[in-house]
């Protein structure tokens, strides 16, 4: 079977992003869900950095003007994670920064020998 982590490894893909305008509260302009197979981790339930990334695709394909947005994230419809993004302008760059709220799902330690 070709998995998800396999078509990542053989691309040298790091993490896929999917996207939608279906969200589940009115006030957010995008949904989505964020998967890292190649790091031992099926999903990232709240992922700045991604988000970051995908602000910047945003951007690029003119589908966003740079404007404070909210963003759901995660496998729960109902309780997501939000994800702000916003810009900072840099001449004439734009800078995407990114900050938000997100809900403990699990906690515990690692002990690495």
């Amino acid at each position: 079977m070709y998995t998800l982590k396999d078509f990542c490894l053989e691309n040298n893909i790091d993490i896929i992003l999917v996207f939608t305008g279906n969200v589940n509260n009115a006030g957010n302009k995008y949904r989505t869900r964020v998967f890292a197979p190649k790091y031992g981790y099926l999903e990232d339930p709240a992922t700045g950095s991604g988000n970051a990334a995908f602000g910047y695709y945003l951007l690029k394909n003119k589908l966003w003007d740079g404007a404070l947005i909210s963003i759901e994230q995660g496998p729960d419809i109902g309780n997501p994670n939000i994800v702000k993004l916003d810009t900072i302008s840099e001449g004439l760059n734009k800078r995407v920064l990114f900050g938000g709220r997100a809900t403990v799902r699990i906690q515990g330690s690692y002990f690495l020998h």
